[in-house]
């Protein structure tokens, strides 16, 4: 990642949360430790955040925290193109009244311009994908109750038990944090919580991540990659995460990378 994104990064953190450790930088950003402290002293001289003993801490800590992970603005930024692919192909596996899930994220929410022309029964917690398909397609809109969290554009119950659990569909599409021997991983237990809730209440499981999330790692898993049926990635992705796909029992479906 560029020092310029990484410093975006950072200072969206930290004006998100009150204080941010070096630790979750690291894993966030996928830098060295070392990257990592010198991009904290560099904003903290510039009077843009304040370097503390193992972290940053705001100049101006907010409120309210958020959530662990980058806001969506920034991931919206980040393979954008290659995301518009991945969620072109999830749509094609659609077709009318089919009822699917569909959990927040950057990746996932461009599925929602490939299904305006298809009528589906669609639960959702990405307020962006709600907002879109009410006002663009003629799908049928369903979202839990919860808070909506800006920065992360997406609705978390905070109970046990919510509307999921009286839904059953034909697809659930996920994306992820990042993707490795261990599976599907997120950097928020509340984003855990929300898809584990959904994960056995559908047929087929779909997988939306770009190749890059195969390097990406977090302490958090979600499941396990036998628990996903169909994984969509774009053909920059590796042998080795080829192999442990194919191991795992999923089907692995590519796109290719449209050339500069």
């Amino acid at each position: 990642m560029h020092e310029v994104e990484r410093h975006r990064v950072i200072l969206s953190e930290v004006g998100n949360r009150p204080v941010v450790t070096v630790t979750e930088l690291v894993e966030m950003l996928g830098a060295s430790e070392a990257t990592v402290r010198r991009d904290i002293t560099l904003l903290d001289k510039r009077g843009l955040l304040k370097r503390v003993r193992g972290g940053a801490e705001s100049l101006n800590p907010p409120s309210d925290a958020s959530l662990v992970g980058r806001p969506y603005s920034v991931n919206q930024t980040i393979n954008a193109d290659v995301k518009r692919l991945i969620g072109k192909a999830a749509a094609e596996l659609l077709s009318d009244n089919m009822s699917i899930m569909i959990s927040g994220g950057t990746t996932t929410s461009a599925m929602a311009e490939h299904m305006r022309n298809l009528k589906l029964q669609v639960f959702t917690n990405s307020f962006v994908i709600a907002d879109q398909l009410i006002k663009k397609s003629k799908c049928s809109v369903t979202v839990p109750s919860g808070k909506i969290h800006r920065e992360q554009n997406i609705i978390l119950s905070p109970f046990p038990t919510d509307i999921s659990a009286h839904i059953y569909a034909d697809y659930l599409f996920i994306s992820a944090y990042g993707v490795n021997s261990h599976g599907v991983m997120e950097t928020d237990p509340q984003i855990v919580q929300a898809v584990m809730k959904l994960i056995n209440r559908a047929n087929q499981r779909v997988l939306l991540v770009d190749s890059a999330k195969f390097q990406s790692r977090s302490s958090m898993i979600v499941c396990p990659l036998s628990h996903i049926d169909i994984v969509i990635t774009d053909d920059g992705i590796d042998n080795k995460s080829k192999e442990m796909i194919e191991s795992a029992g999923c089907r692995l479906i590519t796109v290719a990378k449209q050339k500069q």
